[in-house]
């Protein structure tokens, strides 16, 4: 026998026809001939099933062979090289049942999660434990994580009680490691690259097409045209639509006399107003150095990050600054006490411009700029309104972004845990710890007066409207957290077969949150943020606003676990947990949490020998448990409150009344939701574990979810129904996971290669719901399958005028027409009066009324209203590819759902465009050959026409319809790496351990057939009805990685 060094060199005296037997835990034995060499060089391939792996569990871990409960993990490895920034986006796609969807692309978004569907209609997230304590994906660097293991039934997660009841996911970040014999280990990870959109930004420029579709679309409408540009205006814009660039022989801007003989602005531009007011390109960057070690006696690891990621506006600030800092400790103080300590923060600065949030400013940016208008004035003024559009439809665009309007958004969170480990019997381990975090989250926002010019010469200042004003609006929100947990293991086998493992704790939690604003008018200063500087009124008093609130919440857990195993072949696992919570009134506030789960490694009986040969393993499983459920976005939704403010219509004297008011009335019965869910699986392996395959199918049923009750009688006071916990949610869902992994000599040199293939799919209904008579006003009712999108049929587009006037003689479509219906700029010629007319849409009288409605509102009773799709994702998957070769490697990362429905709410103008509103900043390339026209019958979009998928009722295109569901299901090309590693006999003999060069992109390519536009990202799509949000970004990154 031989034992390497911690270099993995070894020593050993054989004969030169012996065969070595190489192993190690994690990875696959391997038989080497000798074949009379004095020198071998061997490579370990990892095993990916490891049974012997440890895997983290709630308040510890335990070895995958030993899981009964529906547990996936995912390893440092497998997700280190992705070039997103935050963990959870690393995480998407990576394991079966976890949906992982972003608000929107901005520098620095945090990502929404859930785990096999949502778990109630009121919301709810799974709990997310960093080293053991709560905390936020968010604020990590994805350089700590060690590991990362996602809980997704009742079995695993009831140790976690209430707050688990949507899943959980535990994160292990590294700590130092001994293998060294103290010596200090220090790396370097390092990227540098670029961030642009993931969908196209072709949009037309041509001043000629911007004028002319916009007058053409609001014609239609009413009659009227939106720019008043002369027939000569319009071949002037004509001989410049092919000048990408201003031609000095044809000005942009002329200036020319009115009829008064003053000087005006004649705007003849081919603006590209994308990329004046976007860059396509953003630097990005992250850089983290790690020191680590061990002693006999001592363990520890500090790590520092930082992050720079350049957002997409061109004009006045737009980045994302992050620094990460985590420093870990551990001591052996004897051979039965260890300490340790946990310290991490995490600041982060978004700094952007506009008022408001930055999908305000990306809305206002969007909508009011004819390509036709250049971005300046000739004399570099702004442009605000010009004498062919005196209605203001420029909005000030560049004067707010010109002005100085900016935001702030900044976070500070600081977690400190201390933890005692204490050994007294063989056996027995004891551990406490205790936690103390702080966030602060602060916004700044700043508004100033701007300049324009209209007329040349003449310069306007503009100090009025929510864009312009001087004004500054400072926000905080402080929470601060405590926790505390206290438990107990023991581990003892008997008789060499039987296998106990005992465990028992008390958690304890309390969070306390406070919000501050404070608004200033009228600043004495444009260039300094203070609200000292706060201007004053006739009277002398500062104009100032204040306000703020605080919560607080508090919770306790008694927890316990049973695990046996006879011989590592029959499983049990018990799990229970007494929780109570300070949302609830006393008699209501605690909730029991008990699991059960079991398991058979079939393969370890004595009747599966004569398959051992390939058949590595099979283990079947099964889980039941229940739940609470505490999750609501309310602090007390038992208890009555009171809020005060003032009566604006009447005055006492030269003041208000004060007023005060109770809220409405809440059920006396009022208590936690339950989440009930069963879950079968199945693992096997085969071909000495180079296939894995495991399956899992589940049914979670929340009951008593909190909704509207019955409605009170009048004489009660209040119109609002009282909360009540009287709905029913039921959720099916299955998962698959499959992976092959081996090696074989290339050259002379091992190839190893591995494969992965995850997909699930979940349907929710609702099975109780205070709704006897389905009406569709209350959202919800008995039987619905949740996300369903109901809609009118569209037969196809008028082919003539006569068809539409015959059809509306016997169908009348006011209902969905009343737009059109009151278009006074286009007379079906047939009838001499408005109405649908060729290229409209015919709707489907499916109830043969001759009315086309919704009936009575209600299932049953719908009219023609049906149900046309859904809008939950269905059939999410992933592919993994990877192989190495010689210092080279190469992996691929395919993700993507099969199937999700999605209908362009109002004013999605990357999809209605001028239909929304005949105006726009942005209107497709080739616009005028999407839509109908005699010439064009068989388009997709119907007549052209504003304001008809604009808001309101009675347009229909804003009328939810089958035509234009759109099928966002797509295949994205997530991430791609390509890497080298130097050898190391080159790299030791300059002090290097590792170094390694590498390529990385990040969503560098989707598809989805389903989507007609190659304007929208599918996924962009998926969490935002209007698209009024920060677009979807690639990333592109060279990277090194360095260890000493």
């Amino acid at each position: 026998n031989a034992v390497t060094d911690m270099d993995g060199h070894f020593a050993i005296t054989v004969s030169s026809r012996a065969v070595l037997e190489i192993s190690c835990l994690g990875y696959k034995t391997q038989q080497v001939p000798v074949n009379g060499q004095t020198r071998i060089n061997i490579t370990l391939v990892e095993d990916s099933f490891a049974l012997d792996e440890a895997v983290a569990v709630g308040y510890g871990t335990t070895k995958k062979a030993n899981l009964t409960g529906a547990v996936s993990v995912v390893k440092s490895e497998s997700i280190k090289d992705r070039s997103a920034l935050d963990v959870a986006q690393m995480l998407q796609g990576s394991v079966p049942g976890l949906n992982i969807t972003s608000a929107s692309g901005r520098p620095g978004q945090a990502a929404t999660l859930n785990i096999r569907g949502w778990n109630s209609i009121n919301g709810g997230s799974p709990l997310v434990l960093v080293d053991g304590v709560e905390g936020d994906l968010q604020y990590l660097n994805p350089v700590d994580v060690e590991s990362v293991s996602v809980i997704k039934d009742a079995a695993a997660a009831a140790i976690y009680g209430a707050k688990g009841s949507a899943g959980v996911i535990l994160v292990s970040t590294k700590s130092g490691s001994k293998e060294k014999d103290g010596k200090a280990t220090v790396t370097y990870s390092g990227r540098v690259g670029f961030t642009a959109p993931t969908a196209s930004t072709d949009w037309e420029t041509r001043g000629y097409y911007s004028v002319y579709l916009s007058n053409f679309f609001m014609k239609a409408y009413n009659g009227s045209v939106l720019y008043d540009y002369s027939a000569a205006d319009m071949q002037e814009l004509w001989d410049r639509r092919y000048d990408v660039t201003e031609n000095p022989a044809r000005p942009w801007v002329v200036i020319s006399q009115d009829q008064s003989g003053k000087d005006i602005y004649n705007y003849y531009a081919n603006t590209d107003w994308w990329h004046v007011l976007y860059k396509d390109n953003k630097p990005t960057t992250s850089h983290t150095i790690t020191a680590s070690g061990a002693t006999k006696s001592v363990n520890y690891l500090v790590s520092a990050g930082y992050v720079y990621e350049q957002g997409m506006f061109n004009i006045n600030p737009d980045h994302y600054d992050r620094y990460n800092l985590r420093a870990k400790v551990g001591f052996d103080v004897t051979s039965w006490l260890k300490i340790g300590n946990n310290f991490s923060y995490f600041n982060s600065a978004y700094f952007y411009p506009g008022r408001g949030g930055i999908n305000n400013s990306l809305y206002g940016a969007s909508a009011h700029a004819p390509a036709s208008y250049p971005a300046y004035n000739p004399d570099g003024t702004n442009l605000y309104a010009t004498r062919y559009n005196n209605n203001v439809l420029m909005d000030g665009l560049m004067m707010a972004l010109n002005n100085g309007d900016s935001n702030t958004d900044r976070i500070d969170n600081i977690s400190n845990t201390f933890d005692v480990t204490i050994t007294p019997l063989k056996g027995l381990t004891i551990k406490g710890d205790f936690t103390y975090a702080f966030k602060l989250a602060r916004n700044t926002n700043r508004t100033m007066p701007g300049e324009y010019s209209k007329d040349p010469g003449v310069i306007v200042i503009q100090d009025s409207g929510a864009a312009f004003e001087n004004k500054l609006t400072e926000t905080s929100n402080v929470h601060t957290y405590r926790a505390a947990n206290l438990y107990a293991t023991y581990e003892h086998s008997f008789a060499s077969a039987h296998n106990l493992k005992l465990m028992a704790g008390v958690n304890y939690e309390t969070k306390h949150i406070k919000d501050l604003q404070g608004i200033g008018y009228d600043l004495y200063s444009y260039d300094l943020n203070d609200l000292n500087l706060t201007g004053a009124d006739a009277d002398g008093n500062k104009r100032m606003e204040v306000s703020g609130g605080q919560n607080q919440y508090k919770t306790a857990g008694y927890f316990a676990r049973i695990n046996y195993d006879y011989k590592g072949k029959y499983l049990l696992e018990l799990n229970g947990r007494y929780d109570g919570s300070s949302r609830f009134l006393r008699g209501h506030r605690w909730v029991f949490s008990p699991s059960v789960s079991l398991g058979w490694r079939m393969s370890e009986e004595s009747w599966f020998e004569p398959v051992k040969g390939w058949w590595d393993n099979l283990k079947i499983r099964a889980s039941f448990g229940q739940l609470g459920n505490q999750q609501m976005s309310d602090y007390y939704p038992a208890i009555r409150t009171i809020s005060t403010g003032s009566l604006s219509s009447y005055l006492l004297g030269d003041s208000k009344p004060a007023l005060a008011s109770i809220s409405a009335p809440v059920s006396s019965g009022l208590t936690w939701e339950r989440s009930i869910q069963s879950n079968v699986g199945i693992d096997m392996n085969f071909f000495q574990n180079r296939l894995e395959f495991s399956a899992e199918a589940y049914i979670r049923d929340t009951k008593d979810m909190l909704t509207a009750g019955e409605v009170l009688p009048a004489t009660y006071g209040y119109s609002s129904a009282p909360k009540e916990n009287v709905a029913d949610l039921r959720t099916y869902g299955w998962e698959l996971n499959i992976g092959w992994r081996d090696s074989f000599k290339l050259a002379g040199q091992p190839f190893n290669y591995n494969a992965s293939f995850l997909l699930s799919d979940y349907t929710s209904y609702i099975t109780r719901f205070n709704n006897p008579d389905k009406l569709f006003a209350k959202n919800y009712w008995e039987g619905m399958r949740y996300g369903d999108i109901w809609g009118y049929h569209i037969v196809g587009l008028f082919p003539s005028d006569e068809a539409a006037a015959e059809w509306s003689s016997k169908v009348n479509q006011a209902n969905v027409n009343g737009i059109i219906d009151k278009s006074t700029g286009d007379i079906n010629p047939v009838t001499g009066a408005p109405g649908v007319r060729a290229g409209d849409l015919q709707f489907a009288d499916l109830d043969g009324n001759g009315i086309i409605d919704r009936g009575n509102g209600k299932v049953g009773d719908s009219g023609d209203w049906q149900v046309i799709g859904n809008s939950q994702p269905r059939f999410s998957y992933g592919l993994n590819l990877g192989a190495s070769w010689f210092g080279f490697d190469l992996s691929m990362f395919f993700q993507g759902i099969g199937h999700m429905d999605w209908y362009p709410q109002y004013e999605v103008r990357q999809f209605w465009s001028l239909y929304a509103r005949p105006f726009a900043t942005f209107i497709p390339r080739d616009f005028q050959n999407m839509y109908w026209t005699e010439e064009n019958p068989n388009a997709y979009f119907p007549r052209p026409r504003g304001y008809v998928a604009g808001v309101g009722a009675g347009r229909e295109l804003t009328e939810t319809n089958d035509r234009y569901l759109q099928n966002i299901g797509y295949l994205r090309l997530k991430n791609l790496t390509f890497g080298y590693t130097l050898p190391q006999k080159w790299t030791r003999k300059a002090g290097i351990e590792r170094l390694r060069f590498y390529f990385t992109g990040e969503n560098l390519f989707y598809w989805a057939p389903g989507l007609h536009s190659k304007y929208i990202d599918p996924e962009m799509a998926q969490t935002n009805g209007n698209l009024r949000i920060y677009p979807w970004q690639k990333t592109i990154m060279f990277g090194v990685d360095l260890t000493l």
